[in-house]
């Protein structure tokens, strides 16, 4: 009996334990099986970024591509078609584990020149399936070793002047002021790392007095690492007596680059024109050439140049013209109609849209050249066969070309400035006005980068009415 009871106990504690290892067992199957897997919404969600914040010419920019839920070994990844001046200098698949698991694809680029680059889309197959996997736009600043020191000057009402590298004016713009009346600015050095000595003259003919000196003109040794931040030096308040042309003040710094050259810097020969003020002249020869100017100034013309402002209302009209300017006959009503609207806002540059009519014709006409083509083929008519290649060739010609003009997205800007990159940024590339029919090169999330001309740059969605769409 003793040794039943013992026997009936180890059975018991076998079972439980049994029972124990395939709960356990249960539990890590039923874990693999809700696992996350790699889905093809996941795919598409996949975009190469850069690594680092800030990217440079002649150094090598890393970039990334992490995805999830798959080993190393069933991901491949080919180098990308690459622009010119853009060179690649290496390529590394490894796995990561932080909070999720999966394959890290890094690259690395070097860029030659700094600008805005939207690179073709990075091959990767996926347990051998081939994706393209797209690059986000990548801003490449010039590498700060090449980057002098430079000055720049700004007036109370936004006015900038600006040293360039080689010396020359950023702008031609004029600064007015009345004689009499003091103007306020501020000197900033831009691309500088120490201010190593700073001084100034005092002008004759006018007042001049410094009103502030910042932490720079100490001599303070900034951080080494790259900014485009305009840091302030010194704010003077300038009085000028006289009218006429005039220049600010001399004034000269002695700066360090981030490649720990010294520079000398003076401020932008900023053109001042200085009205005439309240001040009384000291001699009469002064108040001769002082109307003199005045009487010339009465009669110089000056020719303005306004811009066409287009309301919100009548670039959504433009767009819906626009669109049915497209599904009608070239030349027809639906053109006339849009040219006339266009012509009635001030907008007279514009430029013709595409047909779909164009594109079928092209195609019929493509088609009957071509079986007209094999048909003297058949008959071994040489004279007909050359014609017709011709012709054949001219069609297709034509209809890759409507094809690509009717496919190209088009939109209506609202009108402001563009950015040089997708996101909310104070320095901006150029602007297009209201009303302007534009070019949609790439969408990424609520940005889209449109074209105008020489203009172009990233705006969100809402500032533009696509056509056709």
């Amino acid at each position: 009996m003793e040794k039943q009871r013992k026997n009936r106990k180890i059975n018991f504690n076998n079972g439980l334990l049994k029972a124990g290892l395939s709960l356990i067992l249960i539990l890590l199957t039923s874990q693999n099986l809700f696992a996350q897997r790699l889905t093809y919404n996941i795919i598409k969600g996949l975009t190469v970024s850069a690594v680092n914040k800030n990217n440079f010419s002649g150094t090598d920019c890393a970039f990334e591509l992490k995805i999830p839920y798959i080993k190393s070994e069933n991901v491949q990844a080919q180098i990308p078609d690459l622009p010119n001046g853009v060179n690649f200098v290496s390529l590394r698949r490894s796995e990561y584990s932080d909070s999720e698991t999966g394959t890290k694809i890094e690259l690395w680029l070097n860029f030659a020149d700094s600008g805005v680059y939207r690179l073709s889309s990075l091959k990767v197959y996926l347990n051998n399936h081939l994706y393209y996997l797209p690059f986000e736009p990548i801003v490449i600043l010039e590498n700060p070793k090449n980057i002098l020191p430079q000055l720049v000057v700004a007036f109370e009402d936004g006015s900038e002047f600006i040293q360039t590298r080689r010396g020359g004016q950023s702008t031609k713009k004029r600064f007015t002021t009345k004689a009499g009346q003091p103007v306020n600015f501020t000197v900033y050095l831009q691309y500088g790392v120490q201010i190593v000595s700073f001084n100034y003259s005092v002008p004759k003919n006018a007042l001049f007095r410094e009103l502030e000196r910042f932490d720079i003109t100490r001599g303070t040794l900034r951080s080494s690492e790259f900014t485009e931040e305009k840091i302030p030096v010194a704010r003077f308040e300038w009085e000028p007596l006289y009218s006429g042309d005039q220049k600010l003040p001399d004034v000269h710094i002695v700066a360090t680059s981030y490649n720990g050259v010294r520079v000398d810097l003076t401020l932008p020969q900023t053109p001042v024109n200085v009205l005439e003020g309240d001040i009384q002249t000291s001699s009469e020869n002064e108040a001769e050439e002082l109307f003199g100017y005045a009487f010339a100034q009465k009669n110089k013309k000056i020719k303005k140049t306004e811009k066409v402002t287009v309301s919100l209302k009548n670039c959504e009209r433009i767009a819906k013209l626009r669109t049915t300017e497209r599904h009608s006959i070239p030349f027809t009503k639906a053109y006339k109609l849009r040219k006339s609207f266009e012509n009635s806002l001030g907008l007279n540059d514009t430029i013709f849209e595409p047909t779909y009519f164009t594109v079928k014709l092209s195609v019929i006409l493509l088609i009957i050249f071509i079986l007209l083509l094999g048909l003297m083929i058949f008959m071994k008519k040489l004279q007909g066969i050359i014609i017709f290649s011709v012709f054949s060739i001219l069609f297709l010609v034509s209809t890759i070309i409507t094809s690509v003009l009717i496919l190209t997205p088009y939109a209506i800007f609202k009108g402001g400035e563009v950015s040089p990159v997708p996101e909310k940024v104070s320095s901006t590339s150029s602007s297009i006005e209201s009303g302007k029919r534009v070019r949609i090169e790439h969408r990424n999330g609520g940005w889209v980068y449109v074209q105008f001309g020489n203009s172009g740059g990233w705006v969100t969605e809402d500032k533009v009415i696509f056509i056709d769409e």
